[in-house]
């Protein structure tokens, strides 16, 4: 239950609110789910797309970026654990 409500609260944040809270937001959902960063990048850069800035999608890679930390950091916590 705590994963579906973390990954709700940022997909909403990208939305409704700022995108410094969506970032925060997918900094701490990353800790808990490590693909929602990607899921938020691509929402974001879905939804604010402009012609004018080019052809990098920023918040899809820097969510790419965030989610291989997080994935690293997830499985040698795991290991550790046992």
């Amino acid at each position: 239950m705590m994963r579906a409500t973390v990954t709700l609260v940022t997909l909403l944040s990208t939305v409704f609110l700022p995108w410094q809270v969506t970032v925060l937001c997918a900094l701490g959902a990353a800790f808990v789910e490590p693909l929602v960063p990607v899921a938020a990048g691509l929402l974001l850069d879905v939804l604010y797309y402009v012609p004018q800035s080019g052809l990098l999608p920023r918040y899809t890679i820097g969510g790419a970026l965030l989610s291989i930390v997080a994935s690293v950091v997830h499985s040698r916590l795991r290991t550790r654990s046992m």
